[in-house]
């Protein structure tokens, strides 16, 4: 009894809010019923990926993706609670019911099975890392033979398995990294920026590089469980309503800076701008944190450049 009567609460004051901006419901009748039925969505969100997801020392989430879930339920007047865990155990969460979305993730085939997805609202880059020596190591082929790691249930993963590459699995972002610097592997392949802020953190330059150009560049969807057509349509709503420079924003705030476009005409041009102003670093020391403008450069610029 209690439940339903802070479901229904919920609803009114969310309906409440949007009517004192003079705004519409963006949703459908249909849609808002099931988010006063369904409550407060639970959001599987990760603890160590900065600067898209991660804790803080007080225990509690932050980064990009939180700020855009947080943007995104408040312009469609719903509440979500989120849910730090491994990247594989949101997967498992999503899947068994635990959760009814995720921070964001690659629309692969392989998830297209149990996953359906929003439209994508920003795209990540995925490179290929080496040990510092290895100079002759360029794209996926000149790994055949060597030890590749990757994340368990991370796309780096998919992309060395269907390069014909038998990877290492790590349970953790910083694991994998760590292998790499420490000798344990010869390659990893991962996101861009999360490598970016480690190296910089632990100083790892002299011990890894990046190789080549992206070997993908993946575009970030919210999924929901498979056939969920309610869920995916509310969510797709929210991406639209949610404007680009909204988004902008919110990446300027962990990264100091607008990043520049996936295939800017002169993208070594913009990178360097970037580097020089020493805007795109963050303040170093545990974890990730909101902070700019310190003249810290958590962030390796060896691995943003080509």
């Amino acid at each position: 009894m209690k439940k339903s009567l802070m479901r229904g609460l919920v609803c009114l004051v969310s309906l409440f809010l949007l009517s004192e901006a003079g705004a519409e419901d963006p949703l459908s009748k249909k849609q808002r019923a099931w988010l006063e039925e369904r409550g407060t969505l639970r959001i599987g969100v990760f603890n160590d990926y900065p600067p898209f997801g991660f804790v803080d020392k007080s225990g509690k989430p932050q980064g990009m993706s939180i700020d855009y879930w947080r943007l995104l339920s408040s312009k469609l007047g719903f509440r979500v609670e989120f849910h730090p865990s491994l990247f594989n155990n949101q997967l498992e969460g999503l899947k068994n019911g635990q959760y009814d979305s995720l921070a964001g993730i690659f629309p692969l085939a392989e998830r297209r099975r149990f996953f359906d997805f929003s439209r994508p609202f920003t795209t990540i880059r995925t490179n290929i890392y080496v040990k510092a020596r290895y100079s002759h190591l360029k794209d996926l082929k000149d790994l055949k033979g060597l030890k590749v790691g990757a994340v368990e249930g991370d796309s780096g993963q998919s992309i060395a398995r269907e390069a014909g590459l038998n990877p290492l699995s790590f349970t953790t972002y910083l694991e994998a990294i760590l292998s790499l610097a420490e000798g344990e592997t010869d390659a990893i392949i991962m996101d861009e920026l999360v490598v970016g802020y480690f190296a910089g953190k632990y100083k790892l330059g002299k011990n890894i590089r990046k190789t080549g150009g992206p070997v993908d560049e993946g575009k970030m969807t919210l999924p929901v469980q498979k056939g969920n057509s309610i869920l995916l349509g509310i969510l797709n709503r929210g991406v639209h309503t949610v404007s680009r420079e909204e988004w902008k924003k919110i990446e300027k705030r962990w990264l100091g800076r607008n990043r520049p476009p996936p295939h800017p005409k002169n993208a070594r041009s913009l990178q360097v701008e970037l580097l020089r102003s020493q805007e795109y670093g963050l303040l170093g020391g545990d974890f990730w944190p909101p902070v700019l403008g310190r003249g810290v450069d958590s962030m390796d610029r060896r691995f943003i450049l080509k």
